[in-house]
């Protein structure tokens, strides 16, 4: 059935797309909310040491759980996923809710984690099965909109839950937006299966893919690498050697090498390193460096949001009339000068407000390339094997991410350490503390952090040759840009 003129809020599409954005909220307010209720979680549990665990155990466990949601999903459909997502993160809430002791919340806040990347795997996925071509950019700008908001409303709701209540209720808040999102999607979301029946469960294979992310994300995070870089690649070859024997491997490698994906994912994920790796420290600079208001730090992470969500709505716009590998491209050739523009503005040391600008064009180059990349990826894609494709972009933009914000932050701290010998007052920073940094400590802070988004700037000037490949091959026809897929 061809939709009505109007788009996603009209006719037989309104209903899946505030299924697919009540996800998103989920999923968004999940992730944003928790940070602002650990000083209280730590003064009502103790066990202070474990605090930090309560957001890295919920990362591990939802990057873990996109990846393997793609076969779930092919197999059982979106919408069996999706109710049994929604039930079972209902109950990760409540129970988080209830912990009596923060070993219990850690071990309630992984199952969290696995059900809510199970609810962003669904999202993606459903946004590309259920959207046509024409519409599935309009679908990924208004979840982009969606994170915008929540990535002031998020913290705002926590915060003000805290005031009336206890830290107990920023996780019951999950609860009502759950339920609503379970009756808008229950019975609307595509229940297409795949040509294919339901794939036997990769055990092994999991278990090697659970290993290989719990160390890559330790090796970003720059804990113990002499144990976790080994570890990490002989993780990864031993999923190579068992996908290429397995017949129905939880990741087909087909699905991150074959022509047709691999350069989408690369300029997908060099966008993300380099852009959100760059905006990560933004705040440590502005309150260290610059001496601005806590307040402001905080407030500048938003540009980068702001300029992404505006550019996610400008690039639907042009896919409108012109094809999504040439709006990356566009993108690319953004966000390549913008990256170069955010470090030179900080070396510079220009006006705080011409900063803001900067990022705002960085998050204009990452909005355009990641949701037109995303949007073509899902194009290109068989509907048996959407949730696969889907989930594995979405693994590798986490991992992506992660390792951006590592480099920014090593960097950062290998320059003050080497000027001053001393980086706790960087830490301090870190850990939400008031700045204290001497003059000699400020400007190292401000070359470490020019330094680093130098070196992020490099990476996305490099997601300029992967977009190269992906307007040309479409250009030369669709046949040359399906490539070896």
């Amino acid at each position: 059935m061809e939709p009505p003129p109007e788009g996603l809020l009209s006719g037989p599409y309104r209903r899946v797309t505030l299924a697919v954005l009540a996800t998103i909220a989920i999923a968004s307010y999940n992730n944003l909310s928790v940070s602002a209720a650990l000083p209280a979680i730590g003064d009502d549990l103790g066990d202070v040491g474990l605090l930090p665990w309560t957001i890295t155990v919920e990362l591990l466990a939802a990057s873990v759980a996109v990846l393997v949601a793609g076969p779930v999903i092919d197999g059982l459909g979106v919408r069996r996923t999706f109710r049994g997502a929604v039930v079972a993160f209902t109950a990760a809430s409540v129970a988080c809710a209830a912990a009596p002791s923060l070993p219990v919340l850690v071990a309630t806040r992984a199952a969290q984690g696995l059900t809510a990347g199970v609810v962003i795997a669904v999202g993606v996925a459903a946004t590309g099965l259920a959207f046509p071509d024409r519409l599935r950019p309009r679908a990924y700008a208004a979840n982009s909109a969606v994170w915008g908001v929540m990535g002031v409303a998020g913290p705002a709701v926590a915060a003000l839950v805290l005031t009336v209540t206890s830290w107990r209720g920023v996780f019951l808040v999950n609860v009502p937006v759950a339920m609503a999102a379970g009756a808008v999607g229950w019975r609307v979301l595509p229940d297409r299966r795949g040509h294919e029946a339901a794939d036997p469960f990769d055990v092994r294979g999991t278990a090697v893919v659970v290993v290989f992310t719990v160390a890559a994300l330790a090796l970003a995070s720059g804990r113990i690498p002499v144990i976790v870089a080994p570890v990490t690649l002989a993780a990864g070859w031993a999923y190579v050697v068992h996908a290429r024997r397995h017949r129905h491997p939880v990741v087909r490698l087909a699905h991150l090498t074959a022509r047709r994906w691999r350069h989408l994912h690369l300029v997908t994920a060099a966008a993300l390193a380099g852009g959100v790796g760059a905006n990560a420290l933004l705040p440590v600079y502005l309150r260290g460096a610059r001496a601005t208001s806590t307040a402001l730090a905080a407030f500048s992470v938003l540009f980068l949001t702001v300029g992404w969500t505006s550019a996610a709505w400008v690039s639907s716009r042009l896919q409108d009339r012109h094809r999504g590998e040439r709006v990356a491209w566009w993108g690319a050739l953004l966000l390549a000068p913008a990256s170069v523009a955010a470090a030179v503005t900080v070396l510079a040391g220009v006006a705080v407000p011409l900063v803001f600008v900067a990022f705002f064009a960085l998050g204009g180059g990452v909005g355009m390339v990641s949701t037109s990349a995303l949007a073509t990826l899902q194009g290109r894609a068989r509907a048996s094997e959407m949730g696969r494709v889907s989930s594995a972009h979405q693994f590798l933009r986490t991992l992506a991410i992660s390792y951006g914000t590592a480099v920014a932050g090593a960097v950062l701290f290998a320059v003050v350490a080497a000027r001053t010998g001393d980086v706790s007052a960087v830490r301090d920073l870190l850990g939400g503390a008031a700045p204290a940094t001497s003059s000699a400590t400020a400007t190292a802070l401000a070359d470490g952090y020019g330094l680093a988004l130098g070196v992020l700037a490099l990476v996305c000037v490099a997601a300029l040759a992967p977009a190269r490949v992906i307007e040309r091959d479409a250009a030369a026809g669709p046949a040359h840009a399906a490539g070896d897929g």
